[in-house]
């Protein structure tokens, strides 16, 4: 950029946007401040894209209007394609709006500013394709300017734009139904962009619900009505609504037909509103307003009424009423896919049309996830090995409740004292017994007791445990461990499978477990249905998969709720893999399913016209 901008110290980044990288530059004689914004290399490629940039900003550098931002400079030349224009650092509109809030006559005020420049450039043949807050920035002095005019035009020519994962070149909230449907765009659509972003500045929120992808979005502005702005919000004067609703027509013919005819109603209804002093209240400037602001101290064309301009509703002589509270967005962070949002390096831009490939039916993945989950339920059923019996200690030398815990399974009852009986006459004599209990190869119960010669039996030591508070705890099949101990060290162990009285389902970890996993079974089917509806996000895909870990790993907790069998880790993990490939399968499949809908929706776009 320095070599081709030989008269410009070149700066650092202000940002990045649908023109690519914008850093700042200072004249070097004028000592000018200057926004250097550079076309992706990757568009500049491109001979038709670079004729359309040449054509564009012929057009843009001639416009002089104080509401349009001053194009300075424009280069050519091998692989770059760069503007040179004024610098704004009085921030944009959406800046302010999700910050400091906007009241109503402030954004009749934008509105108005906004549609003057407009009507400026589309009296020079441009027309902007992009209206939106962000587009809109002020001077260091406080005067809005429109700036980057014509990026949708230069990057796709008279077409609609997308990648080929359906993401729209533009910003869908604010694109008009004939943008979205490749129909004729006129001054019109700008209009109704202009209606889009005054319906959010005057209510916190959008016409229509943001929670579509971006073709989702798009077949609403096509084929649905917006919320009507009364019941967005109530506040808003009816004058006003009715321009605003008006502006957001969905057939061309029903709009103010020209950017003018809309600043004039909205002056005209701000007026009826809060009075003749509306506009001083706002401290934003509106200039070279022509018949936006005739009735504001500019004088109309004889014989020619203002467009859809209100009479005052105010009393002579009567004060002008407060007007309501600064207005914030319901949603701080929209997710507003556009020209911003795109990388050339990572996406291809194609006509709407050709944006997306039909793939083929997700019939084998979901039947790959539902195999995959059944895979898991059997190994839970099967076990991947058993409880067995193992340790140091032979058969007879010790019994819990009676039964010798080498010979099978001991059935306990946590809400029972129990009895561990040894023969005494050991060298060295045992002086405790202790009793745990596992689940999955993890302690969940331990009690200890004093072993004495049993008064009934000669020659026997006993110990009464007192498992009571971990009845809660442990239940169904599990694992149980006995060891001896004397002075504190172990003189032997005995491992044995056990049955407990207590049911799995009314202990503290079936409960829970089961708790989890009907979350996860409900959270699961959100994810999948968000995904089927063309919501396409990486996280809604990683969640999947972790649901299908989880819900893997539930089918060891469904077989143990059961009293089929005790939970083994190694089991556990083999259905957790299993449960992870389901998720991966489904959630791959929900997203092709989206991306057919994906494709109806465009196809429906396409044929709107």
């Amino acid at each position: 950029m320095a070599a081709v901008l030989p008269g410009y110290e070149i700066g650092g980044e202000l940002g990045r946007g649908g023109w690519g990288i914008v850093l700042e530059g200072r004249h070097r004689q004028l000592g000018r401040e200057v926004a250097i914004k550079q076309l992706p290399a990757a568009f500049a490629a491109d001979q038709d894209v670079r004729a359309r940039f040449v054509s564009e900003a012929r057009l843009l550098a001639a416009l002089d209007h104080p509401h349009v931002v001053p194009i300075y400079d424009y280069v050519e030349q091998d692989t770059v394609c760069l503007l040179v224009m004024e610098k704004l650092a009085g921030g944009s509109v959406w800046h302010r709006f999700i910050t400091a809030g906007m009241t109503m006559p402030a954004a009749c005020a934008i509105a108005a500013a906004t549609c003057a420049g407009l009507h400026s450039a589309h009296q020079h043949g441009i027309l902007h394709r992009d209206v939106k807050p962000e587009n809109l920035l002020f001077s260091g002095g406080g005067v809005l300017k429109v700036t980057d005019f014509g990026i949708a035009k230069v990057l796709g020519g008279p077409e609609t734009l997308a990648t080929t994962e359906g993401e729209v070149l533009g910003t869908p909230a604010y694109i008009a139904p004939e943008q979205a449907s490749d129909g004729v765009v006129t001054p019109a659509t700008d209009v109704y962009a202009v209606g889009t972003m005054l319906y959010e500045l005057l209510s916190g929120r959008l016409p229509y619900p943001e929670d579509d992808d971006a073709l989702g979005l798009l077949y609403r502005h096509v084929h649905e009505e917006p919320l009507p702005l009364a019941e967005a919000s109530a506040s808003v004067p009816d004058s006003l609504v009715e321009v605003t609703m008006k502006a957001l027509a969905r057939d061309q013919a029903e709009r103010h037909q020209s950017a003018e005819e809309l600043g004039t109603a909205v002056a005209g209804a701000a007026e009826a509103a809060w009075g003749p002093t509306w506009l001083e209240q706002t401290h934003i400037p509106v200039m070279a307003a022509g018949r936006i602001l005739a009735g504001d101290g500019e004088q109309a064309t004889p014989a020619a009424e203002p467009v859809g301009r209100a009479a005052s509703t105010l009393a002579p002589g009567a004060a002008a009423p407060a007007a309501p509270p600064a207005v914030r967005p319901h949603v701080t962070v929209h997710t507003r896919a556009g020209a911003a949002d795109f990388d050339p390096k990572q996406a291809e831009l194609v006509p709407l049309a050709d944006a997306v490939q039909p793939p083929p039916p997700p019939r084998a993945k979901f039947l790959v996830a539902a195999a995959l989950l059944a895979l898991a339920v059997i190994f839970a059923f099967v076990g991947l090995g058993s409880v067995g019996h193992s340790g140091t200690l032979t058969p007879g030398q010790v019994t819990v409740n009676g039964a010798d815990p080498s010979a099978g399974t001991v059935a306990l009852d946590l809400s029972k004292p129990i009895s561990i009986a040894v023969p005494a006459g050991a060298t060295p004599a045992p002086d405790k017994a202790e009793l745990s209990i596992s689940e999955l190869g993890f302690d969940v119960a331990s009690e200890q007791g004093a072993l004495r010669p049993d008064p009934t039996r000669a020659g026997t030591l006993v110990a009464g445990i007192d498992a009571a508070s971990s009845r809660y705890l442990v239940a169904g099949k599990a694992k149980a461990t006995v060891r001896l101990l004397a002075g504190g060290t172990e003189r032997g162990y005995r491992s044995f499978p056990v049955k407990l009285h207590q049911a799995a389902l009314l202990s503290a970890p079936g409960a829970v477990g089961l708790l989890v996993l009907l979350f996860v079974i409900a959270y699961a089917e959100s994810l999948l249905r968000s995904l089927r509806r063309a919501r396409r996000r990486v996280v809604r895909l990683v969640g999947v998969v972790v649901l299908g870990t989880v819900a893997g790993a539930g089918a060891v907790l469904v077989v143990w709720l059961a009293g089929a069998r005790a939970p083994l880790l190694v089991t556990t993990i083999v259905c957790a893999v299993c449960g992870t490939g389901a998720g991966v399968a489904a959630g791959s499949a929900a997203a092709q399913i989206g991306r057919r809908r994906r494709i109806r929706l465009a196809t429906a776009l396409q044929s709107a016209q």
